[in-house]
């Protein structure tokens, strides 16, 4: 069983800078990487193992070579290609927007790609005046390491138990059947069939909840095709992680506005144009689609169709007005 504990975030930084250096062309000695990360030697040979494994499992080209006779390990024909200055600062406000890692974890990731550009003095400078205004996730949950770990598993095709600490603080057990993991609204989910439900659509997990995990088997291939489909089908109708049925929406909205709802519901396609006003097709899960459709301007945007979606606008739009109208 995979948990969280203090030393796993020494173990993700010893890792990240074994690849790093493996990564720039470096030879790696054995003793003095031990001596440089105070660790053991049963520890490195886990952590080279570690490496291999993510190697085998991108199917990458780089083989990880030992050479006995100075008992150092070396990537074959590497090519040490820095960050450009450009791509390091995209890298960077996007993780700082998101704001989804502990400070610890964000400091870490940023001094390592920082150490990674051409300009490394100048962009840690940068990073380490940036990480005085970092405002962490108020969970301070580490999620670097158990994110990683997930994607593994995703690769694999494996079936989990995991432990999951619920909204009102009671933990509970769950045995999913992972499909992927996707960001939304300053969160990172996992998403994942309940193995003992035959609901059509998987459940989303909060990783910062997620407690641990421990793999049970490989999926079967009913498993693995039930993935598939949900990702061939359904993925790119998943809005602000809400759930319910996985429908067709039509949408009236002004022609300068559709580029904001296709970033957002990638399935959506233009149907019918006139003037300066568009009609939309796309499909989406119902839940999050009303949730997101809420907070949009009914000057640019309304929906056509279908009737139960409209109910459901004018039902939560009753609520809102009970409330507030209470206060006053």
């Amino acid at each position: 069983m995979t948990e969280f504990k203090d030393d796993l975030m020494d173990k993700t930084t010893r890792i990240l800078l074994l690849y790093s250096k493996l990564m720039r062309g470096e030879k790696i000695n054995k003793f003095n990487f031990c001596m440089e990360t105070e660790s053991l030697s049963r520890t490195f040979d886990r952590d080279i193992e570690d490496v291999r494994v993510y190697l085998s499992e991108l199917f990458s080209n780089e083989e990880l070579i030992y050479d006995r006779q100075e008992n150092v390990y070396y990537f074959s024909d590497v090519q040490s290609n820095s960050l450009e200055d450009m791509e390091y600062l995209f890298i960077e406000r996007m993780l700082l927007d998101t704001g989804v890692l502990r400070a610890d974890e964000m400091q870490i990731l940023l001094k390592h790609l920082a150490l990674n550009t051409e300009n490394v003095n100048q962009l840690t400078f940068r990073e380490i005046n940036y990480m005085k205004k970092y405002e962490e996730p108020i969970h301070e949950k580490a999620i670097l390491k158990m994110h990683g770990d997930l994607t593994a598993i995703i690769t694999k095709k494996s079936v989990i138990k995991i432990k999951y600490i619920k909204l009102n603080k009671k933990g509970v057990e769950r045995e999913v059947i992972p499909c992927t993991i996707k960001y939304d609204l300053g969160y990172l989910y996992l998403i994942a069939f309940l193995k003992k439900s035959d609901k059509p659509y998987p459940a989303y997990f909060r990783l910062d909840r997620l407690h641990s995990f421990e793999i049970l088997r490989s999926q079967t291939m009913d498993e693995k095709r039930r993935v598939d489909e949900y990702m061939k089908k359904y993925f790119k109708g998943i809005v602000q992680m809400y759930g319910g049925a996985f429908i067709e929406i039509r949408l009236s909205c002004k022609k300068a506005f559709y580029p904001y709802i296709h970033d957002k519901f990638r399935t959506a396609v233009i149907i019918q144009e006139n003037d300066d006003v568009v009609n939309v097709k796309l499909k989406a899960f119902e839940g999050g689609f009303v949730k997101w459709m809420m907070s949009q301007p009914v000057d640019l945007v309304q929906i056509i169709e279908p009737k139960e979606v409209k109910q459901k606008m004018i039902s939560e739009a009753k609520k809102m007005i009970s409330i507030y109208t209470e206060e006053e």
